[in-house]
């Protein structure tokens, strides 16, 4: 019925734009207007979890030493040159001459006082998932124009962690996180018109090549359908994230739009807190997964666009194994799991759901999915700011859903105190040894089988793999394909 409804009101907005495709106005050439779901709660792009903060100033207002490109491989930013000694122990980068939006110069300083950030394992103003990353670094030096991070062991993951939110570097001794942003990258932080836009404006002083587009607007609406609507109307130049797949063919037929459609990271998760009963049983666990029929979940909630995983792998990863047959879909073995487990008929839990459409589209399947096998669901609709204290610091929840966007990831899953809470002894050694280890063969044997046990012991389910989808204007390039980090990047984003 869903599906349904959500294709008459596709065919009907088809209808109702059919006039406005054909007698569009000429749109400003020096501003394109992003559309996005997921607003920032503040600026502190080191303290604050979520990916809604680095899409918009990651490597457009904020800048690491390196960044990621469209296709994952890192390459220099902040630095014009790095090396990395024999024994992996050794990282150094010549930094560039660059200037802050503010008009002061980059220095070393500035350089070794943000990594130092990520150093001090104490701090409560960083997220533990970046101190975490940065935990094989044992000092930070400089040496004229040359900064040095020299590492207690070898950490393979390093490069790409330093092109994430934990490598930014920030004027030394800044101080207001939240409220501002000043960083080197070629758009500067203009205006935000909070419940609404954010506005970023081409740094004319920028050390690279300037931004293709003079203003670029991330604009921000309530849910998919008002997303949709704006793009169907003209309103927005990109859709970023389809967030109802099912409405694709409008798009399509539309001759002044395009849908692009490429890879992600993005593992939608099913999270238990496996600190809290009865998910502290991994049989429970299992029984969980194996009582939800993914390809169905997939058809219903995102119209069939979707990758079966069963892990927290995606398949682009050298060391994905197909695990979708360790908890296969059998609703008859889940039920006798949960009696041999001793869960009564009827038990109630929690799903709490995020405003996000892959999440509030999954939670009526999963609930009745769930409640086939004799729990009592019950669906808790919960802001984006509740979901990030009370779930994902507090890990005070039963259920809950979130797409994992981060590549490379499994890391946050060693750690027993993130908001699943899985504590595995073995599994933390597995990734620990993966990220000193000598070759890249050895590498990918050590995550292949962790990744194993994350699915043996069911320490999540994994709904599917999210694709990258995304709808523009026909006049509209420059636009990233691929979703491999947290930033999304707008500096090559042109109206041709």
């Amino acid at each position: 019925m869903r599906r349904t409804a959500l294709l008459v009101l596709a065919v009907s907005a088809l209808a109702a734009t059919t006039l406005i495709s054909g007698c569009a106005t000429e749109k400003n050439s020096d501003q394109i207007t992003l559309g996005f779901t997921l607003e920032p709660t503040n600026l502190d792009i080191s303290g604050t979890a979520g990916q809604a903060i680095p899409q918009v100033l990651l490597d457009n207002v904020y800048e690491g030493l390196v960044r990621v490109n469209d296709v994952g491989i890192v390459e220099p930013a902040l630095a014009s040159e790095y090396s990395v000694s024999d024994d992996g122990l050794t990282y150094t980068f010549t930094i560039r001459q660059a200037t802050f939006h503010d008009g002061e110069p980059l220095t070393v300083d500035d350089v070794v006082w943000s990594l130092d950030r990520m150093l001090d394992d104490s701090s409560t103003a960083v997220l533990p998932t970046q101190l975490a990353q940065f935990a094989r670094v044992r000092t930070v030096t400089s040496e004229s124009n040359v900064v040095t991070l020299s590492l207690s062991e070898r950490d393979n993951d390093l490069l790409y962690n330093l092109s994430q939110r934990g490598g930014v570097i920030f004027r030394k001794g800044t101080t207001d996180f939240a409220g501002s942003a000043i960083g080197t990258g070629p758009f500067i932080f203009s205006k935000w018109d909070k419940g609404s836009s954010i506005m970023l404006e081409r740094f004319e002083n920028y050390w690279g090549r300037p931004a293709d587009t003079k203003t670029i607007v991330f604009r921000y609406f309530a849910d998919a359908s008002a997303l949709s609507n704006a793009m169907l109307a003209g309103d927005i130049d990109v859709m970023t994230t389809v967030q109802s797949p099912e409405s694709l063919a409008v798009f399509e037929a539309r001759d002044d739009l395009k849908v692009l459609s490429g890879s992600t990271n993005c593992e939608v998760t099913l999270g238990m807190n496996n600190s809290r009963a009865p998910f502290n049983d991994a049989k429970v666990r299992k029984a969980v997964r194996q009582a939800i029929d993914k390809r169905s979940l997939i058809d219903t909630a995102w119209a069939g666009y979707g990758t079966e995983i069963g892990s927290f792998v995606p398949p682009t990863d050298p060391w994905f194994e197909d695990l979708t047959n360790v908890a296969p879909f059998d609703q008859g073995a889940a039920r006798e799991t949960l009696i041999t487990a001793g869960v009564e008929p009827g038990t109630a839990i929690s799903l709490d759901v995020p405003p996000i459409n892959y999440a509030t589209n999954s939670s009526e399947y999963i609930a009745a999915a769930l409640g086939d096998v004799g729990f009592e669901v019950k669906i808790t609709p919960v802001t984006w700011e509740e979901w990030l204290d009370r779930i994902f610091t507090k890990a005070d929840y039963d259920l809950t859903i979130v797409c994992h966007i981060e590549r490379n990831d499994m890391a946050i899953y060693a750690n027993p105190e993130y908001y699943f809470r899985f504590d595995n002894a073995e599994y933390r050694d597995l990734i620990s040894s993966a990220g000193t280890a000598g070759t890249p063969a050895e590498r990918t044997e050590k995550l292949r089988k962790a990744a194993r046990i994350l699915s043996e012991e069911s320490a999540s389910d994994w709904l599917w793999l999210m694709p990258n989808l995304q709808v523009a204007s026909r006049d509209v390039a420059g636009l990233a394909k691929n979703s491999v980090g947290d930033s999304y990047y707008v500096a090559r984003v042109e109206r041709v």
